[in-house]
């Protein structure tokens, strides 16, 4: 049963939408947690995920939004990674499928939430075969970024604008010169800005 609209958070009561995330890396994670924390979202809430695989993350989501508020939004963000095996080249479709069927928002990034943090910097990010090419390359401008940082918002969050104006741009060649394509088929390419732009909606 859907409950209403009165959510308990600590010692008191409020109304209102809250937005869920479920991530599949510390790395979304913290830059998250650090963007909620920046714009003081109360209504956004990262929540703890037992999965990190497409499938496993969207299928925990429809399970929480069954009893949530119906004014509730949930996504889900993780990477695209190495898709050159077919099983999991069909993992991401059925993720999708399952999200479009149950009003789950997904932010994919590919291959990697590393192209997002390079479009903080560049407007044309290459296409990588994994994300160890884009780590690389995000290195030569962070020196002390790894994969899994968790202190990686600070260096950024002056360039937040322009990582969301080359995202846009990125979004829109896609749709230009691949009209038909799934979201899981195009390389380079993230939605990491359209997760931004529904924690900002909450006001």
């Amino acid at each position: 049963m859907r409950r209403n609209n009165f959510i308990e958070r600590g010692r008191g009561r409020r109304v209102g939408p809250v937005l869920h995330i479920y991530c599949e890396g510390e790395t979304e994670e913290s830059y998250l947690n650090a963007y909620k924390r920046f714009g003081k979202y109360s209504s956004c809430e990262i929540e703890h995920s037992h999965h990190t695989d497409p499938v496993g993350l969207v299928t925990e989501a429809i399970k929480a939004k069954e009893s949530a508020p119906l004014s509730d939004s949930y996504w889900v963000a993780y990477d695209l990674e190495d898709v050159s095996l077919e099983n999991k080249r069909q993992a991401h479709a059925e993720a999708y499928r399952l999200a479009q069927a149950n009003g789950i928002h997904i932010a994919l990034s590919a291959i990697s939430v590393e192209v997002w943090i390079l479009l903080h910097f560049t407007p044309t990010p290459k296409a990588y075969l994994n994300c160890d090419g884009a780590v690389r390359a995000l290195k030569r401008l962070l020196p002390n970024y790894e994969k899994g940082s968790t202190n990686v918002f600070n260096a950024l969050q002056n360039l937040i604008p322009e990582a969301r104006k080359n995202a846009v741009l990125l979004q829109r060649r896609w749709e230009r010169d691949c009209p038909d394509g799934k979201p899981y088929e195009l390389n380079p390419s993230t939605t990491f800005h359209l997760l931004l732009d529904a924690i900002d909606q909450l006001g």
